[in-house]
């Protein structure tokens, strides 16, 4: 039987999967708990959107010793620990479990985050949508796209189009959205993940966008849109990160075929009432 160490798995993260350099912030990737040895055996992993109690106590029930999340387990300096994370700390002290973050990164990528995005709405990319970090690097975080038709469809794709496409192929109930329904619409930016900002539209619009696409916009931002006659859709973060996260559990199955890969497939924690 074919072994799997630490590093391997660790390595082909950071320069297949999620490289350092499309961090978009100084965020968490990589490594951030447990024993670091390069030399360790792993033979189970869990991929998870976060590191939820839930999320723990599934790994320990299935004896998983590697994490892979989307999100870090601790997202600002810690001033003062609350209950929550001390018993996450407690739970994964019984185990040797190591977590290793995927992050900002992962949404930039090639395949990552975007990319599924972009895919999973039948978008065509153009060219990629950069935006600069706070070392003044330039971060390939969104794609510039063309909506594409269906075969036997020939007609103009309007934003109402956009979103029952969105709606149909996310499988949402509702799509949160600013503009005309009746609008064509020719170029988009999307941006998965909950990075946008108003400087990021402004760009965008620049770039010949006429929609923008996002996993989170504000109140300033919709009204400013709202402003200049561009459409914004909002899309739950979540349901990009799952399908994502669905894709890299099958390629690292692939990759390290004698390694036992599980997904945590938690529900998205924001609810809707209708």
């Amino acid at each position: 039987m074919v072994l799997m160490h630490l590093k391997e798995i660790k390595t082909y993260l950071s320069t297949k999967i999620c490289p350092k350099v499309f961090r978009f912030n100084s965020d968490t990737q990589g490594i951030q708990y447990g024993k670091f040895k390069d030399n360790r055996l792993i033979k189970k992993v869990l991929l998870t959107i976060h590191i939820s109690l839930e999320a723990i106590h599934f790994a320990l029930k299935n004896k998983v010793n590697l994490i892979i999340a989307q999100h870090s387990l601790i997202i600002k300096p810690i001033k003062k620990f609350n209950p929550t994370l001390i018993n996450k700390l407690t739970l994964l002290s019984k185990s040797p479990i190591s977590i290793n973050v995927l992050g900002s990164s992962f949404i930039a990528a090639e395949g990552g985050l975007t990319d599924t995005l972009v895919n999973a709405l039948h978008f065509k990319v153009d060219r990629l949508f950069e935006v600069k970090n706070r070392e003044g690097m330039k971060i390939p975080i969104g794609r510039i796209c063309s909506p594409m038709k269906y075969l036997d469809n020939k007609k103009p794709i309007t934003l109402k189009d956009v979103i029952h496409r969105i709606k149909t192929n996310l499988n949402l109930d509702y799509v949160s959205y600013i503009g005309d329904l009746g609008t064509i619409i020719k170029k988009a930016c999307i941006i998965a993940g909950d990075n946008s900002n108003m400087n990021f539209i402004k760009k965008a619009v620049n770039k010949g966008c006429d929609c923008y696409i996002s996993g989170k916009i504000n109140n300033s931002e919709a009204s400013f849109a709202r402003d200049i006659g561009v459409n914004l859709i909002e899309i739950s973060p979540y349901k990009t990160e799952i399908i994502a996260l669905k894709k890299l559990c099958n390629i690292l199955s692939l990759e390290f075929p004698h390694v036992g890969f599980l997904l945590f497939e938690s529900k998205d924690p924001i609810k809707t009432y209708f």
